[in-house]
């Protein structure tokens, strides 16, 4: 089968975008299944700054004008034959708007993937330019896929709010189990639990304001422990200057961008791993925090309380807020100092390895594209 997925930027699984990452273990994925995988990147350059790949990746400058495509890339989708199965990343990006009717008027199937950009709390924010815009383009693509694929419950059942003409799957994304190092040694509880995070410094969507708040509502409780977070992007200064403000700028570790063994290292030495998002498609980090045998508290926002709740592998957030935050962080530290984690954590792995193998989720697309 030939597959063309299409994202806006490289697919470089060593950046902190989300979609990125997905496309390339979703591209990789389905090369090993043996089938014909060609990624179009729609980037500010052309650049290979990217690693060693196994599928055909054909890059394209993204153009100001939004009324128009690249030409080449205009000829690239052109010369797609018959049968070929796009799949679009991402939602809101004009190109994809084009991408569409040019896919349409020559008959080429699309497969589209919103990424938990059409959940409630997603559309809330600047509302009225996205409903617009959702009215006049988004839901033109949405219309015209074969198959509109979500990651989560949450976007899943949205949707319907927006739109009657989507035809809906559920999936959710996948780990790769493979890339995860082994560690051989057994963590010890003597000491204070760490809590952690992994992903882009966005306050907001990721809930990182809340999180704070819920980490001095611990301490305020006699919590042990501190609190670090790997990654970066815009909020980092503001998040900075709010741990000051809280007074737990002392309990709170900045580690920046980190890839590969080194972000899997500071991830091992993580007791628990806290993800407090407002807002989500399905969430990579929180994978890998399980994958690596560390139990997590989440969100219903991250779409993997059902996940957790069937596995035991967590905290649920009955609701994400400061107060349960700090409840949830207090009732871990306890499991920690009984020693309780090791299970919650095993039983995270098992989740990863049944629930969501990327050959399996990679599988279960092909299902849809050859229907």
């Amino acid at each position: 089968m030939k597959i063309i997925h299409i994202v806006l930027g490289k697919a470089n699984p060593e950046r902190m975008n989300g979609v990125n990452k997905v496309a390339y273990q979703l591209a990789t994925a389905q090369t090993r299944l043996g089938h014909n995988v060609t990624l179009l990147g729609i980037a500010n350059s052309l650049k290979k700054n990217y690693p060693k790949r196994i599928f055909k990746t054909q890059l394209f400058l993204q153009i100001k004008n939004k009324l128009a495509l690249n030409p080449k890339l205009k000829v690239a989708l052109n010369a797609l034959e018959a049968g070929t199965i796009v799949h679009l990343h991402g939602a809101f990006i004009p190109e994809f708007y084009h991408i569409a009717r040019l896919l349409n008027r020559k008959s080429i199937d699309y497969i589209y993937t919103p990424h938990g950009s059409l959940t409630e709390m997603a559309m809330s924010k600047n509302s009225l330019v996205k409903k617009n815009y959702f009215k006049f383009f988004e839901s033109t693509i949405i219309a015209k896929a074969k198959k509109v694929q979500l990651l989560g419950v949450n976007e899943f059942s949205y949707l319907d709010n927006l739109t009657n003409k989507a035809s809906k799957c559920l999936i959710a994304n996948g780990q790769d189990l493979q890339e995860i190092p082994e560690y051989l040694d057994v963590k010890k509880y003597e000491s204070d639990p760490v809590f952690g995070f992994c992903g882009r410094l966005a306050e907001f969507h990721k809930g990182l304001d809340l999180m704070f708040l819920g980490f001095k509502k611990y301490i305020q409780n006699g919590g042990p422990g501190r609190l670090e977070l790997i990654g970066d992007g815009a909020d980092r200064a503001a998040l900075t200057q709010l741990a000051k403000e809280l007074g737990i700028a002392d309990r709170v570790v900045f580690h920046g961008k980190k890839f590969g063994r080194e972000k899997y290292d500071l991830l091992h030495k993580m007791d628990v791993f806290l993800h407090t998002s407002r807002m989500e498609g399905f969430p990579t980090a929180v994978l890998e925090a399980a994958a690596l045998k560390i139990p997590t508290i989440t969100s219903e926002a991250t779409n993997m309380n059902d996940f957790v709740r069937k596995y035991q592998s967590g905290f649920l957030l009955k609701e994400n807020s400061p107060e349960e935050i700090g409840l949830r962080m207090t009732t871990a530290c306890d499991y920690h100092q009984q020693q309780k984690l090791a299970k919650m954590g095993e039983n995270g792995r098992k989740m990863v390895a049944q629930e969501f193998d990327w050959q399996h989720i990679a599988s279960q697309l092909i299902q849809v594209y050859s229907a």
